[in-house]
């Protein structure tokens, strides 16, 4: 194989790679869980990098959704049989 057949073919092989990675996570992952990860890192000499789970930090300030006003395609509830 010559350079150019062989760099085509590691970069085919790395986006399959990268592209099928998401699909198992999504078979891995249950649905029905909300996870909001957000990781950062900052710093071209020194390092700095951490992660934080935002739908627990907005949780704590969020009210619950009794506390919400209706909205315009919710219906009331139906009355109570007799």
């Amino acid at each position: 194989m010559n350079l150019w057949l062989r760099s085509w073919t590691a970069a085919g092989i790395a986006v399959l790679a990268l592209t099928s990675i998401p699909e198992i996570y999504a078979i891995v992952q249950p649905s029905g869980v909300a996870n909001a990860d957000v990781c950062v890192s900052v710093g071209r000499r020194v390092s700095v990098s951490g992660c934080t789970n935002v739908a627990d930090t907005v949780n704590a300030y969020a009210p619950p959704p009794a506390y919400y006003a209706p909205l315009p395609q919710d219906f009331p509830p139906p009355p109570p049989p007799p």
